[in-house]
């Protein structure tokens, strides 16, 4: 039986990476296309949508899919049914009165003047986007729920095509190519979205009543990871408008060029990010922390090492990739590089502590640690801009995640030293 529980395990983990792998390689795929044939403002508008896109996943993961993910599995077959079916139709209703309450900004930014038809066109395009892209990431979470990651994966596939697709299209309209890679991410979404509710209507089915008791009993779990997806968003996300607000659209479409060298290793790293948290959990269940931090550090190590291996070759033909391949001429180039091989560098460990504190439960301190991290990050950002330039937000980054590591690492220490017991 143990043996089969790890079988599955493995089977399940393997499939998560590999999905994870394939959005993220969507996206590194999408981004160098967009740098090497669209114009820095193209590029840098598909950004800016895409990060908007990201925060709204990011709180919707954190307030609803993640706790159903959690509870959902502890339920009777029909209890599970209604909590996923009930919350479903509750979260289509709202987004759909909330995306058409929301439209009606950019139109009447047009109407009156403020906005023009193209900026307009961009803020109603991202809308769009987001909406589809929260339902899609409701409906492939919920396929994990049901243990269908092979069902989450063809609907994932859906949405790499048609996405992949849209930008090629877009590339081949290069006056309105920012436009139309955002038009993308909202077709992709909304085609993974179909997709998968068409998974889950043939099997567990869709059912429809008063979510009100389901709201309640996720609200306990979701709000304080609410509360720091959307402060960490602030700290991992938003430096794209602090550059497009106090530098300009090509400062934007720079540093995203040089993070675009540093990607296949982040796209590695996000492949297992999203498993961290369950891994984790299942390892402090079942082989107590001391282990659990252990089998974490053996991994950060691993990984920690391919990183600098890959670093080491990137470096020696940094030109040729910039220059030649994505044929960017940035003039601070090196500088760039070497703070996102720093950013990356961090990633990981940051990534580990928070997962093994998640699987403590220590969400409401993570939450405070970030807005603290954020505070410092955005600050040093905003200011040494007329010192630094567009390197400004990577050291602004660095310094945040500077804090947030120290503080990540003292609450861990405060947790072992309360639970000698299980150390």
């Amino acid at each position: 039986m143990n043996l089969r529980q790890s079988g599955r395990f493995l089977h399940f983990f393997g499939t998560g990476v590999l999905d994870q792998i394939m959005l993220s390689g969507a996206n590194f795929i999408a981004g160098f296309a967009m740098i090497r044939y669209a114009s820095d403002v193209s590029y840098g508008q598909f950004v800016l949508a895409q990060s908007i896109v990201v925060l709204m996943v990011s709180a919707q993961s954190a307030w609803l899919s993640g706790p159903v993910t959690i509870i959902a599995p502890g339920k009777s077959a029909e209890a599970r049914a209604q909590m996923t079916g009930f919350l479903g139709a509750s979260q289509t209703r709202f987004l759909r009165r909330a995306a058409l309450a929301l439209l009606v900004i950019p139109l009447a930014a047009y109407l009156i003047g403020i906005w023009s038809a193209f900026l307009s066109l961009a803020v109603a395009g991202t809308i769009l986007a987001a909406w589809a892209a929260l339902q899609n990431e409701y409906r492939r979470r919920m396929l994990l729920v049901y243990s269908r990651p092979h069902s989450m994966l063809a609907a994932d596939a859906i949405y790499v095509t048609v996405f992949l697709l849209g930008i090629a299209l877009a590339l081949l309209n290069r006056p309105v190519a920012g436009l139309l890679a955002i038009a993308a991410l909202g077709a992709a979404g909304l085609a993974g979205a179909l997709i998968a509710h068409r998974m889950l209507a043939v099997d567990p089915g869709w059912v429809s009543g008063d979510s009100g008791p389901f709201w309640r009993e996720i609200r306990a779990l979701g709000q304080w990871s609410l509360v720091g997806a959307v402060i960490y968003w602030l700290f991992g996300q938003s430096w794209n408008y602090v550059l497009a607000a106090r530098l300009d659209l090509t400062a934007v479409a720079n540093v995203n060029a040089v993070r675009l060298v540093v990607m296949p290793m982040l796209v590695f790293k996000y492949g297992i990010q999203n498993l961290l948290i369950p891994v984790a959990s299942n390892w402090l269940a079942n082989f107590g922390l001391t282990r659990m931090l252990r089998r974490l550090a053996v991994l950060t190590i691993l990984i920690s090492a391919m990183d600098l291996v890959y670093f080491t070759i990137v470096w020696n033909i940094r030109n040729w990739l910039i220059v030649d391949v994505m044929h960017k001429h940035i003039g601070d180039q090196d500088r760039l590089l070497v703070l996102w091989v720093c950013v990356t560098l961090v990633f990981l460990p940051r990534e580990i502590l928070q997962a093994a504190l998640s699987a403590l439960k220590s969400l409401k301190s993570m939450a405070w640690l970030i807005g603290l991290s954020a505070a410092v990050s955005l600050s040093l950002m905003w200011l040494s801009i007329p010192l630094w330039g567009a390197s400004a937000v990577l050291i602004g980054q660095l310094a945040g995640e500077g804090v947030n590591l120290i503080g990540l690492s003292l609450l861990l220490w405060r947790q072992i030293r309360q639970r000698p017991k299980m150390a």
